[in-house]
């Protein structure tokens, strides 16, 4: 174990959506008496961040002193490229090719977390500049990423993420991903099987992870050979957490 590794930490995962964001702050204790807790978790319907962080004490202690930070920004304007190509330098260039880019946004990109693609997205520059300037070593992401690599063969999984729901569908190997803006069940099905195009729709799986994820159960039990729901709340942000180590 390193000295790093010997000293009590914290951990801040920030999660930024359409109307709000949430954050979650970890407590880690390497002794193993206290093992890992979450200390504060709080979800706001607002956008103005930069006040709300630097009014909310676990956010700007001194101690314990701050570890990794996490900010994950859930947004429906992603446009992933496969690994391969990806070249990080070129990610407005990318945006610009696919009529996606905004000149007065922050372009920000993340090929860490899939082997299979990487990921390009924009946010409010002053939103940026401001966690920037808060957490200067902090891995932004977006959360289309974090399934990428781990969606079955013959399955669909289906992240729930506020007014979003992140898409993967994979058949012997990865095949279509998608965040997208979705009210109703109804709508998802839709959604979902116009990314399959294939016959035999009933014979995937699906698998619905979010928080209140658990209600939608019996209206896709129908369609699907096969229905787990993981009802987790804040799970983006323990997920990015299990990713990275």
């Amino acid at each position: 174990m390193t000295p790093q590794q010997n000293i009590r930490c914290r951990e801040i995962s920030i999660q930024i959506g359409l109307n709000g964001f949430s954050f979650v702050v970890f407590d880690l204790d390497p002794t193993g008496f206290g093992g890992e807790a979450i200390v504060r978790s709080v979800a706001y319907r607002d956008t103005d961040m930069a006040s709300i962080l630097v009014s909310e004490p676990m956010l700007t202690a001194i101690d314990p002193p701050m570890g990794r930070v996490f900010v994950g920004c859930a947004t429906d304007n992603v446009l992933l490229v496969p690994q391969l190509l990806f070249e990080p330098e070129r990610a407005e260039q990318y945006l610009t090719a696919a009529n996606m880019y905004v000149p007065e946004m922050t372009t920000l990109s993340n090929n860490l977390l899939s082997a299979q693609a990487a990921a390009v997205w924009q946010v409010d520059a002053g939103l940026a500049a401001g966690l920037l300037q808060l957490y200067p070593g902090a891995l932004f992401y977006h959360p289309l990423l974090l399934e990428l690599d781990a969606t079955p063969a013959g399955c669909v999984q289906a992240i729930l993420d506020g007014e979003l729901v992140h898409l993967t569908v994979c058949h012997d190997r990865l095949y279509a991903a998608e965040t997208l803006r979705v009210d109703t069940p109804e709508e998802l099905l839709y959604y979902i099987q116009k990314l399959v195009k294939r016959d035999g729709f009933t014979s995937y799986r699906l698998m619905l992870t979010g928080e209140g994820a658990g209600r939608f159960r019996s209206f896709f039990e129908p369609y699907f050979s096969d229905v787990e729901v993981r009802d987790i709340r804040f799970y983006n942000h323990q997920r990015i957490r299990e990713i990275c180590g």
